[in-house]
């Protein structure tokens, strides 16, 4: 069973019955991320490498969808994988080939 990522979003901001948690910590989070003194495609960059680090394949997904929809070019991707390599080491490659894999699903890279 999949369910979608915003419909599970949605669940969990329904689940704010006493405290409202996730819809604050919701907001805080379109805050920080959003643009700021720092573009908004520029901290999807850093959240990509990020994610490479922490090894979450949802937040490689996403943020790598972001990157895209923010305007981002296929060198500056590769140069955030290659910084999040560096920070990740070789336990990073699984990943990374996932993003690869995404990007030439996405026709950025491949043959040409």
């Amino acid at each position: 069973m999949k369910t979608d990522r915003n419909e599970l979003m949605k669940l969990m901001k329904l689940m704010n019955e006493t405290d409202n948690f996730f819809s604050e910590y919701g907001l805080l989070d379109d805050k920080v991320y959003g643009e700021g003194a720092i573009s908004k495609k520029h901290k999807e960059l850093f959240l990509l490498a990020i994610s490479i680090v922490q090894k979450c394949e949802e937040c490689i997904t996403y943020h790598l969808d972001e990157c895209i929809r923010q305007g981002a070019v296929k060198d500056e991707i590769i140069e955030s994988i290659k910084m999040g390599m560096m920070s990740g080491g070789t336990t990073s490659y699984p990943y990374i080939r996932k993003i690869f894999a995404l990007l030439n699903e996405k026709k950025i890279i491949g043959k040409t």
